[in-house]
């Protein structure tokens, strides 16, 4: 019997498909399944998701729920960490308090100011986890959900001797989203304008996207893809043996495709080569794409979007939880595993049968990407079997890609040692050396900004932070 605790189980959209991915595998159908959260509502909300799930599953899983983490955490084969502290009122600080100094952002969960203050609120949570662990289940492997990735594994890396791996679904989400450009290379313009004129959460808009979408399906589908963690590019696409490159170059002609990811596209004109993450996510990764409004609009960006997607997931939970209340299952037959990497992570583990996917390690010296900073998080092809996990040697990156990775490096690097020397100017300097908030905002007004946000979210940030 594998032993999986889920530190952040009241993220229940997302457990969903956790749960129902490492049911789902032969080997870990029988599992001990500790959903640990500490809101109890969203918590008993879990308990039913995850009974639900293994009901429809005919999985033999023995699962507890609990809002004692040690409980859950004790004597755990694998650690899954999801937790997002603070929620979605610290969410809004992150955004409307640095609006009001005219500071655009996107999503502020990765870099910047919201980026920044996530950090400063997830991290010392999951170093307590990491504690926790030291003590109760040594050996187990900690897999960490929680954003912004890079800084939360790098403060692991420094401060603990915990075996770790940092998720994210955005490369392989980004393969797709390339494959499907390249199918709809011959789609007539106007199709794609319709769409995009639609209102974005119009069924009909839905609908063709998920058909659209569907056509970036691609098993002969191969790719090397190495950076950090929402900026890690593509350095080989292929099908089939086919470079699909030239096809993807190409569409830089084809300003209704570009239109569907006008960022990432716009990066790949100047760069050479397309990256992840989403437009929204990458125009506040650098300095061109928020610091106007004509830029904005030019590339369709809407500030501020994630608040409504904090909406949209709120309206989520509460569908599932109205399901299961109801007793109507949340999965359907045959159930087919979401994107997410954990479950067949574990899955290898167990059974020895090799894995492969891009996980968030350390750079260890520079051994694995050499023009990178070999004290950062860097997110590289892994093999994951029996023994662990194996991040492969990537060697340099492209010199222009290294360049704009640097930037987001360098906030990272300040973001940790702030937090584990509990020195708040390299907070303050994390924040003025952004590449967005630099673009916008002067000196004073990004060290105004840093201490109103240290005193609006004080209740989440460390004591060493305090004052």
């Amino acid at each position: 019997m594998t032993r999986i605790a889920l530190i952040g189980a009241g993220s229940v959209v997302f457990a969903r498909n956790l749960v129902a991915d490492i049911l789902s595998h032969p080997a870990l159908a029988d599992a001990d399944l500790r959903l640990m959260d500490t809101h109890p509502g969203r918590l008993d909300t879990a308990r039913l998701l995850a009974q639900s799930i293994a009901s429809t599953l005919n999985a033999p899983a023995t699962i507890t729920a609990t809002t004692d983490r040690r409980k859950a955490i004790d004597g755990a084969d694998f650690v899954i960490s999801a937790i997002g502290v603070g929620g979605y009122e610290a969410t809004k600080i992150d955004h409307l308090l640095p609006a009001e100094f005219g500071l655009r952002q996107t999503i502020g969960d990765t870099l910047g100011v919201g980026g920044i203050f996530r950090s400063l609120r997830g991290i010392p949570v999951l170093l307590d986890i990491c504690q926790d662990m030291a003590e109760l289940c040594p050996s187990a492997l900690l897999l960490n959900y929680s954003n912004p990735m890079a800084t939360h594994m790098l403060a692991v890396a420094r401060a603990t001797k915990i075996r770790h791996a940092g998720l994210c679904h955005g490369v392989a989400n980004t393969a797709r989203t390339m494959r499907m450009l390249v199918a709809l290379k011959d789609i007539a313009p106007q199709e794609i304008m319709d769409h995009m004129a639609m209102a974005g959460d119009d069924p009909r808009r839905i609908e063709q996207w998920n058909q659209w979408y569907a056509m970036g399906s691609d098993p002969h589908l191969s790719y090397t893809c190495a950076g950090i963690n929402h900026m890690a590019f593509f350095l080989r696409f292929e099908s089939q043996g086919q470079d699909l490159y030239p096809t993807l170059r190409s569409l830089l002609d084809k300003p209704h495709l570009v239109r569907m990811d006008p960022v990432r596209f716009e990066v790949m004109r100047h760069f050479g080569w397309f990256m992840t993450e989403t437009s929204a996510h990458s125009s506040e990764y650098l300095p061109w794409f928020l610091k106007n409004d004509a830029e904005i609009e030019r590339m369709h960006l809407k500030v501020s979007s994630y608040l409504q997607t904090c909406q949209r997931q709120d309206q989520s939970y509460q569908a599932m939880h109205d399901a299961l209340v109801a007793g109507r299952p949340v999965i359907e037959k045959p159930y087919c595993l979401s994107v997410e990497y954990a479950s067949r992570i574990l899955n290898a583990m167990v059974t020895n049968e090799p894995y492969v996917f891009n996980g968030n390690v350390h750079n260890r010296g520079g051994a694995l990407i050499s023009n990178l900073p070999g004290d950062s998080c860097v997110e590289v092809p892994c093999v994951a079997d029996a023994g662990g996990i194996h991040p492969t040697t990537i060697g340099e990156l492209p010199p222009q890609c290294a360049g704009m990775i640097r930037t987001n490096i360098n906030v990272q690097d300040l973001v940790v040692r702030g937090l584990l020397e509990g020195d708040r100017r390299y907070i303050t300097q994390a924040a003025m050396l952004d590449p967005n908030t630099a673009s916008q905002l002067t000196l004073p007004a990004i060290a105004s900004l840093v201490d109103r946000m240290f005193e609006a979210q004080k209740q989440w940030l460390p004591a060493s932070l305090q004052g």
